[in-house]
């Protein structure tokens, strides 16, 4: 079975330098665990890193997180449903009416429950369009049983292309601008993800307002996600995936090309794309359960019966760590 091996010290580290790098401009790092199954040690790690609460998009990441931090503050960034239960966060993002009913009658105590609305910027996924923003904002205020904290949105996950990033951010510091001079609370604005922390090692100045980044991408892989570069201070191996090579030889038949057949395929990467460790190889190919790797001319070669190490894509690691077939094995923390 494929291994993925995952440092939870290094991540600790990696939410740390984060976390340093948005204090320095006044903004909190909300920590995204979707990627990691909502792994609860990965999660404790996170926290003390610096982040100010954890988000995840599933249900049983949500149950799992809350049973075991009773004590952080947790965010649904994922939309609730209409039609069934879900696990409500204790902020929950919507982008309709009829989803923030769906959060208000998850409201038993008496409190009302905490909303954050989700604008459209330019991602084409999910989100309220500008023109709905007040009306839903108004709606929301209007429902005794919801407490509207602030706005958020999300960049660079569907259709978002890099160049129109920084009209994102500016364009959800305008919805709350918009928000409060109708007279309606906002206190936090969620100005993205990992995608607009390249733009910060950069030096580039961010519009006044945004109180809050969601990071995952970040914490796990230390790079940004719009260009995937490595972020100061930050290491890019905590998530190590680990295949057996099941097949090795020179092909086709009478080529110079060494040829690895793995022990991972589609089944537990998807589409992610990896990074290997071993310099000299990269990967020719993949079907439902193997992967073709081939090797440059030098390349240490790996033998049957051993290990080849890659590092995993967002997409990848994603796909490897709920894969049934992957075991992951979770070192320090």
């Amino acid at each position: 079975m494929s291994e993925l091996r995952v440092d939870i010290d290094v991540i600790g580290r990696n939410t740390e330098a984060v976390a340093g790098i948005l204090r320095g401009r006044g903004l909190d790092l909300v920590a995204v665990t979707k990627g990691c199954l909502g792994e609860p040690r990965v999660a404790a790690a996170m926290m003390a890193g610096g982040a100010v609460a954890i988000a995840d998009t599933r249900d049983q990441n949500l149950q799992r997180l809350r049973a075991a931090l009773p004590g952080v503050e947790l965010h649904r960034i994922h939309l609730p449903s209409i039609s069934g239960s879900f696990e409500p966060g204790d902020v929950t993002y919507v982008s309709s009416m009829e989803g923030a009913l769906a959060v208000a009658a998850c409201a038993t105590t008496g409190e009302p429950r905490r909303v954050m609305v989700q604008v459209e910027t330019g991602d084409r996924r999910e989100g309220v369009p500008p023109e709905g923003l007040v009306d839903l904002g108004r709606a929301i205020t209007g429902e005794p049983r919801l407490q509207l904290v602030g706005v958020s949105t999300n960049y660079a996950c569907f259709m978002g292309r890099p160049e129109g990033i920084m009209e994102s951010v500016e364009s959800v510091v305008g919805a709350a601008v918009t928000l409060r001079e109708s007279g309606l609370p906002v206190d936090r604005v969620s100005g993205g993800n990992s995608s607009l922390l390249w733009l910060l090692v950069q030096g580039r100045e961010l519009p006044d307002g945004l109180t809050e980044l969601r990071c995952g991408e970040a914490l796990l892989l230390g790079q940004d996600a719009l260009f995937y570069r490595p972020l100061p201070a930050c290491r890019n191996d905590a998530c190590v995936l680990r295949a057996e090579v099941l097949e090795e030889y020179t092909k086709p038949a009478g080529g110079a090309a060494r040829r690895y057949v793995l022990g991972v395929g589609r089944q537990d990467l998807g589409c992610g794309a990896v990074r290997f460790v071993q310099p000299g190889l990269y990967e020719l190919g993949r079907s439902a359960d193997y992967l073709v790797a081939e090797a440059e001319s030098g390349c240490v070669e790996a033998p049957v019966g051993g290990v080849v190490e890659m590092i995993p894509s967002y997409e990848a690691l994603v796909a490897a760590w709920t894969s049934p077939y992957v075991e992951v094995s979770l070192l320090g923390g």
